[in-house]
């Protein structure tokens, strides 16, 4: 990263940490509960869930759209995608045991700039079923190209 383009990055990083930590939690109306701000939502923004660092333009593209992310989530009434699995949790023990717990992943998609046909998808992440609470873990650009444009829905949406 050249001079100029690494100090737009600390900036932008900077930035976003501080509205992050301002946060704390907020109210999703399409989850009936508060979602957490903890560190590991602004930690995966930042790297792969293999501790290694992300690309810096894949860091500059989660950071930029992260402002969008409380007026969204305190908005939204609706689910639009849903995964659920079974995780290793925590670090190993000295035996080699893992905990493991159902986790859980929601997934809220929202056009954000209609003009400039830009979507986002944002994360938000529950370990433990009932008991556990909902935090954010991720949000990203979401669209594809179709000959260089920005396609923001589906490509058949005219036919359902």
């Amino acid at each position: 990263m050249e001079g100029d383009q690494a100090l737009v990055f600390e900036q932008l990083k900077k930035a976003s940490e501080n509205k992050y930590r301002d946060i704390k939690s907020l109210f999703c109306p399409a989850l009936g509960r508060a979602v957490v701000f903890n560190a590991d939502g602004f930690h995966h923004l930042r790297y792969y869930n293999s501790r290694s660092e992300r690309p810096k333009r894949v860091q500059v593209n989660k950071l930029t759209y992260f402002k969008n992310v409380p007026d969204v989530l305190s908005k939204t009434t609706t689910i639009q995608e849903y995964r659920r699995t079974i995780c290793s949790t925590g670090k190993a023990d000295r035996s080699g045991y893992r905990a493991v717990s159902v986790v859980e992943w929601f997934g809220f998609i929202a056009i954000i700039n209609l003009e400039k046909k830009i979507r986002i998808k944002i994360v938000v992440r529950r370990i433990g079923q009932q008991d556990g609470k909902y935090h954010f873990w991720s949000v990203m650009p979401y669209w594809r190209l179709n000959s260089g444009i920005r396609i923001t829905g589906a490509a058949d949406l005219e036919d359902d």
